[in-house]
């Protein structure tokens, strides 16, 4: 594996953006290195951002960042509920 060295200032902590259009997104793509990131020494800040559905979908979101950011610094979690599109947009009308 090759490494990538992440410059930041001394005492500055890692801060790392994760976006995902659906719940599993940041999971299935970028999974391992987010649990990589987060066993690093000083353990990075984390931004952790779904665009989701509401319901199921984002109860998903928020379970699947808490598991991946548990060994993780100081994470944000944010799930914005989108609305459904409409039927007619969705190409069934």
């Amino acid at each position: 594996m090759l490494g990538l060295p992440l410059a930041r200032g001394p005492d500055a902590p890692l801060r790392v953006l994760c976006l995902g259009a659906h719940a599993d997104d940041i999971e299935i793509g970028c999974g391992g290195t987010v649990l990589r990131l987060a066993e690093a020494t000083p353990p990075p800040e984390f931004d952790w951002i779904v665009f989701s559905g509401d319901g199921p979908r984002a109860d998903e979101a928020r379970c699947g960042a808490s598991l991946f950011l548990r060994s993780a610094g100081p994470a944000r979690v944010v799930v914005k509920i989108l609305p459904l599109r409409r039927r007619e947009h969705q190409g069934i009308l």
